[in-house]
């Protein structure tokens, strides 16, 4: 018995290869036609039994092909099922016309083309012997058609089309079920909600909503269908939200046409309660599915509010706190430091007169003592600034191999001492000119550094700078200095506490070797604020390494010997003549400490109480320097130095050099020193050799480079002081002529990149360009031109842009004068 053969005619692969599968399964016997015109060679080629074909086709669809077939006699009586979605009733007058069999609509169950395939097989026979072909006249959906077909045809066609029509009709109804079910889950799902929801369409009309939002939206208005409601309408007639109404609903119909994908909104509305508010967020989010629309969620954030107000309100307690604490320890620091300034300073003084040995080593004894607890206030104060987030790193350029090895230098002669070696090593491809907080830098230094020399008993401490090229860019890069020790070494499990404060790898190690456990915790700190990291690798009994990196700016220019003023290398121009002080101090324990150190360097001494006092003695006294202490009744050192620079003394002591002593320790006070006129800042307690160095180089340079000074109806000076020149250099003039070609070539790209940094709002830049000038100046000795460089950098710094400007253009005309004289 041979398989009965079904010719399947499918421009989708997919579809046809399914089909096949199905048909192959069942015990047919199967040929594929991709098109009409291959169906019609498969029909003269091949004994088919079956065909049964798609209608919508490239070239020949399927009512063209059953055409064919009933037209050609060598295989007119194969019956033709057309697979259809029956989306027109049209549909069915067609598959009259063309001669089709039977009728399947897309998509259909298997097994219902399986029973409409047996049927066509079973009444096959029939049809074929019914030869008595009928014509009908008819009119269908207004048009007159006529029609010849056998009897057969059109029952077998009309009972498909029924049974079609009841399979979609059941269809429909699982779907409408299907629909009732997921309505009712989705009402149940908003009504379980506690947040406030509204389905919209694209008119922000309302498709549904849970009775949350009804309650809010309309209370009291149960009649309300929600077919009729707005959302516009709806929101502004619950008198809920007052205030940007237009805007709210410009957002929730931008979300529900499309436009944007999301809108918030927090708002507060009464609640029962008098004084009671009550919280929420509309959220908006556009609907899935292609269709538009959007879903408005009102979430009660109540509690959310509650709880961002205990944690404000948590927030300004614990800032009180601490700008409470940072006073406390600023008062306390100051009231510490000015017992211990005569500690120290007369210590320091007794031990540079004759003594026994005895005598010696008990002073010796007292000033270390005196020293340690200094350390610890500097160290409790810097911890409490930082955790405080008071300490500020200040930018400015600086000779990084010069700054670190003045640490090696002061430390070296304790190395010595205990027969351990101390080394640096600085890479060549580390920027020997950088930008940042010198001072912070050689604090993480020192710290490290002494510590490895604490814990070391022998062999030596050994310290390598490298430069991390990987994190280099146009702005900077990172520095990378590792501090390698022989000593005791520190146990694994400790190795993560001694960052923290107050904490050692034993605290045995404090009273064999000293120390607070402060300094790595600082050090720690201040590295990552410098954009770095610090860590310890660490070998019990065979020494630690310390590694840390920070993150420093380029420096924009080499800096001018004129700002390191070496004392102790018997430079000419360091006269250390004898000068006259006024001492301006309230408290008599410092007065004498200041006075004795004064008088020991061989100065004159004259004492004022008070700033007020200061002013007075200023203006009979001809004085050359003034030591000023900041906190003082009746007029502070602040105060009193911008008195004097006003000329309240006289205009001779206008610019007369101003150095500050104070024991505060509150973040700023050496930017308040500055902006107040001061010269320079010496912390207590005061010790011997600051001071000494202090007064040396504000006297020398206030000689040095005399600081500008409008002097109407005077003759106008040279813009260069030649003299003064040659003296720096030491009477080389081809040194000098070198310089000055530098200055004329350089200074005009500077002005260029400083007013293009203005433009463009850039202050770092403008700041360091200004900075350059001002030394460029200096080290031509151009004492007017480096004067008004020396206004326009505190002017850009104070942002006082109105003078920018104006000094700008007066440095200018300087410039030219120096370009003029300089062509003589």
């Amino acid at each position: 018995m041979s398989f009965q053969h079904i010719l399947i005619v499918e421009d989708s692969l997919t579809q046809a290869v399914k089909l096949e599968y199905f048909l192959y399964e069942k015990g047919f016997r199967v040929t594929l036609a991709s098109d009409g015109e291959e169906a019609l060679g498969a029909l003269d080629g091949k004994d088919i039994d079956l065909v049964i074909s798609d209608i919508v086709m490239p070239g020949m669809d399927g009512y063209e092909l059953c055409e064919n077939i009933r037209n050609n006699s060598k295989f007119n009586a194969v019956p033709v099922i057309l697979l259809t979605s029956l989306s027109e009733p049209g549909d069915i007058i067609k598959g009259l016309k063309s001669g089709a069999t039977n009728f399947v609509t897309k998509p259909y169950a298997e097994d219902f083309l399986l029973s409409r395939i047996q049927s066509v097989f079973k009444n096959g026979g029939l049809d074929s012997n019914q030869n008595a072909m009928q014509e009908v006249a008819f009119e269908f959906q207004g048009e007159k058609h006529s029609l010849k077909a056998d009897f057969g045809q059109v029952f077998h066609l009309l009972l498909a089309t029924y049974e079609n029509t009841l399979l979609q009709s059941r269809q429909i109804d699982e779907a409408n079920r299907k629909l009732i079910a997921r309505e009712e889950q989705l009402s149940s799902v908003l009504a379980s909600m506690s947040a406030k929801i509204a389905v919209l369409d694209t008119d922000t009309k309302l498709i549904a909503a849970n009775e949350s939002w009804r309650e809010l939206f309309t209370f009291g208005r149960s009649e309300v269908k929600l077919e009729e409601l707005d959302f516009k309408e709806a929101v502004a007639a619950s008198g809920c939200l007052v205030k940007d109404l237009d805007a709210l609903f410009e957002g929730v119909s931008s979300v529900a046409r499309g436009v944007t994908e999301s809108y918030s909104l927090e708002f507060a509305v009464d609640g029962k309660h008098e004084g009671e508010s009550l919280w929420n967020m509309l959220e908006v989010t556009p609907m899935r599915g292609g269709l538009g629309g959007a879903v408005a969620s009102f979430i009660d954030i109540t509690g959310r509010k509650e709880m961002e107000h205990e944690l404000i309100k948590a927030r300004d307690t614990a800032e009180k706190a601490n700008r409470f604490k940072s006073r406390f320890l600023a008062s306390m620091s100051h009231e510490i430091r000015t017992p211990l300034n005569g500690v120290i300073g007369m210590t320091d003084l007794t031990l540079r007169s004759d003594l026994t040995a005895d005598q010696t080593e008990n002073l010796e004894i007292v000033r270390t003592s005196a020293n340690q607890l200094l350390t610890l206030i500097n160290d409790i104060l810097d911890l409490s600034k930082v955790e405080a987030r008071m300490l500020t790193l200040e930018e400015k350029d600086f000779h990084l191999s010069k700054s670190l090895s003045e640490i090696i230098k002061i430390m070296t002669p304790q190395a010595t001492d205990r027969g351990l070696v101390l080394s640096l090593d600085v890479d060549k491809n580390v920027q020997n000119i950088v930008c940042g907080d010198e001072g912070r830098l050689k604090q993480i230094f020192f710290n490290l550094v002494g510590n490895s020399l604490k814990f070391t008993e022998q062999g030596g401490v050994f310290v390598q700078v490298t430069a991390l090229e990987s994190s280099a860019d146009l702005e900077g890069s990172s520095l990378q200095v590792s501090v390698r020790d022989t000593g005791i070494g520190i146990p694994e499990a400790k190795q993560a506490l001694i960052f923290e404060s107050f904490r050692q790898a034993d605290d045995s190690t404090t009273r064999k070797f000293g120390g607070t456990g402060l300094g790595l915790a600082i050090s720690r700190e201040l590295v990552e604020m410098m954009g770095g990291e610090i860590s310890v690798r660490s070998s019990e009994g065979y020494g630690s390494v310390f590694t840390f990196s920070v993150r420093l700016k380029h420096g924009t220019s080499e800096i001018s010997t004129l700002d390191y003023t070496d004392v102790e290398s018997g430079n000419a121009n360091n006269d250390e003549r004898p000068c006259r002080i006024l001492v301006v101090e309230d408290n008599p324990i410092n007065v004498k400490v200041a006075t004795s150190l004064l008088k020991k360097m061989g100065h004159s001494v004259h004492v004022a109480s008070n700033g007020l006092e200061a002013i007075s003695f200023l203006s009979m006294l001809d004085v050359d320097l003034v030591l000023m202490d900041l906190e003082m009744p009746k007029m502070d050192g602040f105060n009193a130095a911008e008195s004097i620079r006003k000329g309240d003394s006289g205009y001779s002591k206008q610019e007369i050099p101003i150095i500050a002593m104070s024991a505060h320790a509150m973040a700023g006070v050496r930017d308040k020193c500055e902006d107040s006129g001061m010269n320079g800042y010496i912390a207590k307690p005061v010790q011997y050799t600051e001071l000494h160095d202090a007064i040396l180089q504000a006297v020398n340079m206030n000689r040095r480079v005399p600081p500008f000074r409008e002097e109407p109806n005077k003759k106008m000076k040279a813009a260069i002081n030649k003299e003064s020149a040659l003296d720096l250099y030491q009477g080389d003039e081809l040194l000098f002529s070198d310089i000055c070609e530098m200055f004329v070539t350089d200074v005009p790209s500077d002005l260029v990149i400083f007013q293009q940094a203005l433009e463009n709002n850039n202050a770092v830049i403008a700041k360091r360009t200004v900075h350059t000038l001002k030394s460029s100046c200096a080290a031509v000795c151009a004492d007017r031109a480096c004067g008004i460089a020396t206004k326009l950098e505190k002017a850009l710094l104070s942002d006082e842009l109105g003078q920018v400007q104006g000094y700008l253009d007066k440095f200018l005309i300087e410039f030219s004068r120096i370009e003029t004289e300089l062509k003589l």
